[in-house]
């Protein structure tokens, strides 16, 4: 009876494993609603500062040093205050398990893929356009059933590495606290994002941190995804074409994803109504609702494999200690 108690003592010992179980089921049952998300007021507080310190008129160096001081002082603020909180909360482990909560977002975004192919089988553009919109960080009226389809692939993909994976190595690293200021950082970048003009200087900071945050856990993603079928091919095209796409991860995920589907990404897209030029990424075959379908299917798969490697790496570790 003692050896079969050990490991299960152990495992309750692992507050920190627990909690992450705990916040990933909480998620997929009950994820945060928008409209209550502390996420969405960080949003609207980096809109408003945004629009008092950022000028069209002001100097490019000017716009730079703006947007990297409001990303210091927004970021580090709460940085600050959320390690002072940890240090007074009494139950640590439920502090972790309830900004790990908060800071995870991959399971509406699943949720929306679905509806999304639902309305392109249905041959409803308007309403996939819709939804698409919701998440999309550019201009979607003018998209064809294929640019819809593919803009929801590239969607999902950099949505599961920045909702999920990027969240859940943070949270590996520096625990509940890690995963939020994380999740904070990418909506920074989201809000203030470099493509569109009013941002091309501003949002040059909080782009390259995100850049720098994800570059470790969104590239190590990208290679689990290669992985299996087709991993010569996805190797090869995120040797060639996974630095060329984008300066962070992003890159090596949507060339990944393309090679193992022979899936066409990227190429132009429409920010603040001009076109932006972009390189096309991955294979030739033009998206559409049933690609969407399986890479939300494989890539659910590549998660739990993800959050298994995770779990077990954690359990090693803290044997380990």
């Amino acid at each position: 009876m003692t050896e079969l108690s050990t490991p299960f003592e152990a495992l309750l010992n692992h507050t920190t494993l627990l909690a992450m179980w705990g916040a990933l089921i909480l998620h997929w049952f009950f994820p945060v609603p928008a409209y209550i998300s502390p996420v969405t007021i960080w949003r609207r507080v980096a809109e408003a500062i945004s629009d008092k310190v950022n000028h069209d008129e002001d100097s490019p160096e000017q716009q730079r040093l703006s947007g990297g001081l409001a990303l210091a002082v927004m970021w580090l603020t709460l940085a600050v205050l959320l390690v002072a909180l940890r240090q007074i909360v009494w139950i640590g482990w439920l502090f972790d398990l309830l900004l790990l909560w908060l800071a995870l977002s991959w399971k509406p975004l699943t949720e929306l893929a679905m509806q999304v192919e639902q309305a392109l089988i249905r041959d409803d553009k308007p309403a996939a356009r819709t939804l698409l919109s919701q998440t999309l960080n550019r201009q979607t009226h003018s998209l064809s059933p294929v640019g819809i389809a593919k803009a929801s692939c590239e969607t999902l993909l950099v949505g599961y590495a920045r909702g999920l994976v990027c969240v859940l190595f943070w949270y590996a690293v520096f625990g509940g606290i890690g995963a939020f200021l994380y999740t904070l950082a990418a909506q920074l970048a989201r809000v203030w994002p470099p493509r569109r003009q009013e941002f091309s200087q501003f949002g040059l900071a909080a782009s390259g941190f995100l850049a720098l945050l994800d570059w470790i856990p969104s590239r190590l993603f990208a290679l689990l995804i290669a992985a299996g079928h087709r991993f010569e091919p996805a190797l090869t095209a995120i040797r060639e074409h996974g630095q060329s796409w984008s300066v962070n991860g992003a890159g090596w995920l949507l060339a990944a994803s393309g090679a193992k589907l022979q899936l066409s990404l990227g190429g132009p897209a429409i920010y603040d109504s001009e076109k932006c030029t972009r390189p096309s990424i991955g294979g030739s075959v033009a998206a559409s609702p049933m690609h969407l379908a399986l890479l939300n299917q494989q890539l659910r798969q590549k998660a739990l494999l993800w959050i298994l490697i995770q779990s077990f790496l954690m359990w090693f570790t803290h044997g380990l200690l």
